[in-house]
């Protein structure tokens, strides 16, 4: 038996270098597609997330503006909101923006009801249930619903303690044990 292949003969070896040198340049074009392709998607996706970024801090700005005219009191529907878009500033020193543009993080301003028409509300039954901002599925940055979902709540927790017996400087517990008063 012969262990050995024949030789290649010089026009097949010529053959051979120029199948791979095709296949090599193909390879090199589909990559080079492909990233096209991906850098000009992320891009799009990118600039869609900043735009649903606006809307929800807009959105939650105008809630929070709501919430501080009304006394702590939350809109139950996207009409109220749209009624009082000029509310009263929510009290600044606290863990939610203290005015428009710092809610905006440096973000371009958007109109009220394009903002709405872009984002999940869900609306709280009544006045004290904090309203959930969502992005119906659109792209957003890391943590910007996390984000201005907690300054509504901050709000709401801030309000509860405003109300509770002896304001907010009130302990947070009794220190002595239960039936031991």
């Amino acid at each position: 038996m012969n262990e050995y292949p024949p030789q290649m003969t010089p026009e097949q070896a010529a053959r051979n270098r120029r199948v791979i040198v095709w296949v090599a340049v193909v390879f090199v074009l589909v990559c080079i597609s492909v990233s096209v392709w991906g850098f000009t998607v992320t891009r799009a996706s990118r600039e869609r997330a900043k735009q649903t970024d606006a809307a929800l801090r807009s959105v939650a700005w105008s809630i929070l503006c709501y919430a501080s005219s009304n006394n702590g009191a939350f809109p139950t529907s996207d009409k109220a909101i749209e009624v009082s878009t000029a509310g009263v500033a929510p009290p600044t020193g606290k863990p939610w923006p203290s005015s428009y543009e710092s809610a905006m993080g440096g973000l371009p301003p958007i109109a009220l009801g394009t903002a709405q028409a872009m984002i999940g509300i869900s609306w709280g039954a009544t006045a004290d249930v904090v309203p959930n901002l969502n992005t119906k599925g659109l792209p957003s940055t890391f943590g910007t619903v996390e984000t201005v979902n907690g300054w509504m709540a901050e709000y709401a927790k801030d309000k509860i303690r405003e109300r509770a017996p002896g304001g907010a400087s009130a302990p947070e517990s009794n220190s002595a044990p239960r039936g031991e008063k």
